[in-house]
């Protein structure tokens, strides 16, 4: 490989084109940049220099993460009258997009319209799909309608990609219509389409209408998998729906589908928020018996429904079993059992636990600021004012608001 590369060096553009962008190509897929630019600068300023080299040198940036490079090295070929084609400018467009660099992405953009260059379905859906990672949602939709203006048809990525764009432009509408657009059109929809409209309908509070588009879909014989199964489950989870959350349970593991560690979660969720307390216990129990082990964040979620009620006693009994179980409580944990003893007025209990924790947890602003608030109820000014001094010193703002007993019945 060495001997030919020396002898692209040496003679330049006597070797033909082919050869040459094949060692630029494998220098690139070696990440042996240098080597791949000394072969293309033998050769750049030869006449017969043309597309394929061109091509092949653009992708060695691009796989040794060079988008810039990319980029200025397609608008050299482009001055020079290159037409590089729709697949190099798909990705470049790609390639800056993944960089971070959308700006660079959306002039390339420009640059290909206002040459009128001939683009293909596949780099009109990187366009959009670029902008919209890159939020430009309404240069995103002007791409769609010069795609149409040109009487490029739309495939299902578009139609997908689209209703992401409008989706996250709070254009429900927009998206609906899009994704009819799409049925009407004869593209076969596929199970992303659909949860993707799913997830937005979800978002804008539109429950029944996101349930009937699953059994839609589950009726044009699509069968829905884990992560479409996750996305109602995690949608009725979060509005504590516990029959609609259980039958979709069922339903998933009559098709096959395994609960993980994230499922369980968010079925304790459920639990909680419709205060089946003993439910969402047994759900952690349950995870044992199936051999997968329950984190912090599954007891935190019951801890916090205790400590939110101000059932301490019980938030106390789930954090032992906690710590039992060897699990290190987080931030989160201590912030639930703090919070709870704070709102219902339990300061002894409060300061307890504070003395107990303050060695081992990190420093933080709720905790601290509850341990201020907590001490100077109890009249231990020394103690409130040694930990301000820490959350001084550790330049933590202090929270002025919180109230101890801000739970409390008032008879």
């Amino acid at each position: 490989m060495k001997a030919l590369n020396d002898q692209v060096v040496r003679l330049g553009c006597s070797v033909d084109d082919a050869t040459i962008a094949s060692i630029i190509g494998i220098y690139g897929k070696e990440q042996k940049l240098k080597q791949a630019q000394d072969v293309f600068t033998a050769v750049a300023d030869s006449p017969t220099c043309g597309k394929l080299i061109y091509n092949s040198m653009i992708d060695a940036y691009i796989k040794c993460g060079k988008s810039e490079a990319a980029y200025s090295l397609y608008k050299e070929a482009f001055k020079k009258g290159h037409d590089l084609g729709a697949i190099a400018i798909s990705k470049v467009v790609y390639s800056l997009t993944t960089s971070g660099k959308h700006q660079e992405a959306k002039e390339m953009i420009h640059l290909s319209f206002q040459d009128n260059l001939e683009l293909d379905t596949v780099a009109y859906n990187t366009f959009i799909k670029a902008m919209l990672e890159a939020g430009k949602l309404n240069f995103a939709t002007s791409i769609y309608e010069h795609m149409l203006s040109k009487g490029v048809s739309p495939s299902i990525q578009t139609y997908n990609t689209l209703i992401s764009v409008y989706g996250r432009g709070r254009k429900l509408d927009k998206a609906v219509e899009m994704f009819n657009l799409a049925h009407s059109s004869g593209v076969t929809l596929d199970e992303k389409a659909y949860m993707n409209l799913i997830c937005y309908y979800g978002k804008a509070g539109k429950r029944d209408e996101a349930f009937s588009l699953f059994i839609r879909m589950q009726e044009e014989g699509i069968n829905p998998g884990m992560v479409s199964y996750k996305i109602m489950i995690n949608m009725y989870a979060s509005e504590g729906l516990c029959d609609k959350f259980e039958k979709l349970i069922e339903a998933m593991q009559r098709d096959g589908c395994s609960l993980d560690n994230s499922t369980y979660l968010s079925l304790i969720q459920a639990y909680t928020k419709c205060l089946k307390y003993a439910e969402a216990e047994q759900t952690i129990s349950c995870m044992r018996r199936m051999g997968i082990p329950p984190t912090c964040a599954h007891f935190n979620l019951l801890l916090y429904a205790f400590a939110n009620v101000g059932m301490m006693s019980e938030a106390e009994r789930v954090y032992k079993e906690l710590i039992t179980t060897g699990i290190s409580p987080d931030l989160a944990c201590y912030r639930a059992m703090l919070r709870g003893y704070i709102d219902y007025g339990l300061v002894e209990e409060g300061i307890n636990f504070f003395e107990q924790i303050q060695d081992t947890a990190e420093p933080d602003k709720y905790i601290m600021s509850a341990a201020v608030h907590i001490y100077k109820y109890a009249g231990k000014e020394p103690e409130a004012s040694s930990v301000q001094d820490s959350m001084n010193n550790f330049g933590i703002p202090f929270l002025e608001n919180l109230k101890v007993g801000a739970k409390m019945k008032i008879p």
